[in-house]
């Protein structure tokens, strides 16, 4: 454990280095950007065991606990995306990576059903526990046919300019997500199980992790971005490549918690904090860049709207089924979340 606060320091300080002294060229941007990722993988994790502690401490229940922790890991892909879409050259980048990042997600639930039932059996997924998610998802399944249908129109019958996405529409999302979380926090809220004398010894043990985590968040975002923006114009990337491999690299470290959590034994949280993951994007760090900046609805929004409905039609399907994941669904999952990545970037490419 001291070992790795070590590796923290050490890596944050590298990235303060970085940003004050921005040193240019693309070896510096490559060593930048993958200083940027680790200082999440290091820091993420610490701060999502903050949240476990808190959760603990608060009498809130692991699915919450999921929920709050899907949040933390979100956070950095939400400050990256933050920064990238102030450039006007990232600005697509940025919000393509954020539509992908909910596939990402997709894919990462897939890997950990596979890893926790290839040996036979599966992840029980009780009703009463499952009903806010269940809920939320046929919200955000319905709120993406609606823009996938509004974009659809608007581009039929819009003459000149690409239409945008009307402001209403994040406003709804996050409304939506709102009163998800309001109900969620209202039946799920559960007493503290831990003994007096440990919850003592314990207070407040969350708050520096979460601090550290927050702290590298930030700087990680600001090196994985500036990084980001020097590669793609150096080598003239294409946006949907670009917002691939940086969704990618994003998703998989931040929420890769989840996967490391059911491994020992979190099995619920691993699950909550992947399918809150894959809400998230959509009715929280898309919205909220939404209200920043007009979105345009060309086919790479549209398509992966579309594609996002459909991937969480597939989860809630396999879940509200029988209660519970099973090896072949999760193995339908990663081949749904692969082929709709594959084809978004190959139709991207005829755009």
């Amino acid at each position: 454990m001291q070992h790795n606060r070590y590796l923290v320091g050490i890596a944050l300080l590298a990235g303060i280095a970085f940003i004050v002294f921005q040193p240019s060229g693309i070896s510096f941007s490559l060593i930048a950007l993958a200083l940027g990722f680790g200082i999440v993988v290091l820091t993420s994790e610490p701060m999502v065991e903050g949240l476990k502690d808190f959760g603990v401490q608060t009498g809130l229940s692991p699915h919450i606990t999921g929920v709050l922790s899907s949040m933390a890991s979100n956070l950095p892909e939400g400050v990256m995306t933050g920064f990238m879409i102030m450039s006007p050259g990232l600005k697509e980048v940025a919000i393509l990576t954020v539509m992908l990042a909910s596939a990402f997600n997709g894919l990462l639930l897939g890997l950990l059903v596979v890893m926790m039932t290839y040996k036979g059996g599966a992840i029980e997924m009780p009703k009463e526990k499952m009903e806010q998610d269940i809920e939320i998802m046929r919200i955000a399944i319905a709120l993406c046919i609606i823009v996938f249908g509004t974009g659809i129109i608007l581009n039929i019958f819009c003459t000149g300019e690409m239409p945008v996405l009307p402001r209403e529409i994040p406003v709804f999302l996050l409304l939506g997500y709102g009163g998800y979380l309001y109900f969620l926090t209202k039946r799920n809220t559960v007493i503290p199980q831990s003994e007096p004398h440990e919850e003592k010894h314990e207070k407040n043990s969350w708050l520096a992790p979460i601090v550290i985590g927050l702290v590298g968040i930030l700087i990680a975002a600001e090196l994985i971005a500036e990084s980001s923006e020097y590669i793609v114009h150096m080598y003239d990337l294409h946006i949907a490549i670009a917002a691939t491999v940086i969704g990618l690299a994003g998703s998989v470290p931040e929420h890769g918690i989840a996967l490391i959590g059911a491994r020992k034994g979190h099995v619920e949280l691993g699950v909550s904090n992947l399918l809150s993951g894959i809400v998230q994007s959509i009715m929280v760090i898309f919205p909220l860049l939404a209200l920043l900046v007009p979105i345009q609805l060309d086919g790479y929004i549209l398509y992966q709207f579309m594609a996002n409905a459909v991937t969480m039609w597939i989860v809630k399907k396999s879940i509200i089924d029988d209660n519970r994941l099973t090896l072949d669904e999760g193995f339908s999952i990663i081949l749904i979340q692969l082929l709709g990545i594959m084809l978004f970037d190959e139709l991207s490419l005829l755009i």
